[in-house]
């Protein structure tokens, strides 16, 4: 006959206390004695006792529910200098993403802005712990300047950029390398050559360097004669891309921003006859025009509640020794921006 598991039942038997005491016991609850809790432990591992992971799972979700008879919030946290109002589309997606699937699962949000007008950080703090929000999504910063610091012991965040992710947190955020790797290959295999590359400070530091990363590797395996220095400055004016343009005649451009294919249009370039563009992640994905390679910023944010929901249920708060890193990635999205593939003819 199969011998029966060792439980909460067959331990309190041999203690001589109740289920409940050798259930608290075994939680480390400060209401059992240490000397009861050590007893009910050493007869536990006598008796070969292993929890029930699907049971203690349970009986943590319905303890928490009797706590708290209110919807769980999750703080979605601004740490840009600028208000929500002012930020630029794909922080927004992210954080409608962020919002949309907190809702489904059954979860709140509140925004908080670290750098409002009369707010201190460490009142944003209290006011989290006074209404009992441990779960954060930051949503992407603007650059090292508004990296901010939180005392993470009663929290658990989420990053939704590379800049952010230097708080130590849990990260969602864009797969760059590959992103870069999507967007030259496809220009490749239509047969352009000399691929010009435009990127901000702020956008290289974004983008933990990884865009320039790619392009350094594939500009060692092209002819030296293709190798185009990319555009490479603090703030690219309209000026400075045309004339960059005109000095290093790529056949296509790749740029983060999506305004520098409206600049190559006004300058009377014909698009894609004379030269090609193509977006790189762009904070405005649209469908047709542009060719772009899309990340797919509104999936951050949800991908980020999804990663808080699962270490919240598991009341891991507190920093973490091995931040999860998730990162999305790019797809490529046909536009008119870029010509077809020249066709090749048959020997």
């Amino acid at each position: 006959m199969r011998k029966s598991r060792p439980s909460c039942k067959t331990i309190a038997e041999a203690a001589g206390v109740s289920r409940m005491t050798v259930s608290m016991a075994l939680r480390d609850h400060p209401r059992v004695a240490p000397q009861t809790r050590e007893r009910i432990k050493r007869i536990a591992e006598e008796q070969g006792y292993t929890p029930d992971p699907n049971l203690t799972e349970l009986m943590r979700y319905l303890r928490k529910r009797d706590i708290s008879k209110e919807e769980p919030v999750i703080a979605i946290l601004n740490g840009h200098r600028k208000p929500l109002s002012e930020l630029g589309n794909s922080s927004l997606q992210v954080r409608k993403g962020a919002v949309e699937r907190a809702e489904h699962l059954g979860f709140k949000t509140k925004d908080f802005w670290l750098h409002e007008p009369g707010m201190r950080l460490q009142r944003i703090v209290q006011i989290l712990q006074a209404r009992g929000i441990h779960g954060l999504v930051v949503l992407p910063v603007g650059g090292l300047d508004d990296v901010f610091s939180l005392p993470q012991e009663d929290f658990m965040g989420v990053a939704t950029c590379g800049v952010a992710a230097r708080l130590g947190f849990n990260q969602v955020h864009p797969h760059f390398y590959q992103a870069m790797h999507v967007g030259i290959s496809n220009l490749t295999e239509r047969g352009f050559e000399r691929i010009g590359f435009c990127l901000t400070d702020g956008e290289d530091i974004r983008s933990n360097h990884l865009y320039l990363s790619y392009l350094l590797w594939h500009q060692k395996n092209i002819p030296e004669s293709n190798r185009i220095p990319p555009l490479l400055k603090d703030q690219i004016g309209r000026n400075q891309l045309i004339d960059w343009v005109k000095a290093e005649r790529p056949d296509v451009v790749l740029s983060p921003n999506s305004q520098h294919y409206h600049w190559l249009n006004e300058a009377g370039f014909d698009i894609p006859n004379d030269i090609s563009f193509a977006a790189l992640a762009p904070g405005i994905e649209t469908d047709g025009e542009i060719a772009q390679v899309r990340v797919g910023y509104r999936k951050i944010g949800a991908t980020a509640i999804d990663v808080l929901k699962t270490k919240l249920a598991h009341e891991q708060l507190g920093p973490t020794d091995n931040p999860v890193v998730t990162l999305i990635r790019g797809e490529w999205n046909e536009g008119s921006s870029v010509r077809k593939a020249r066709k090749t003819v048959a020997a």
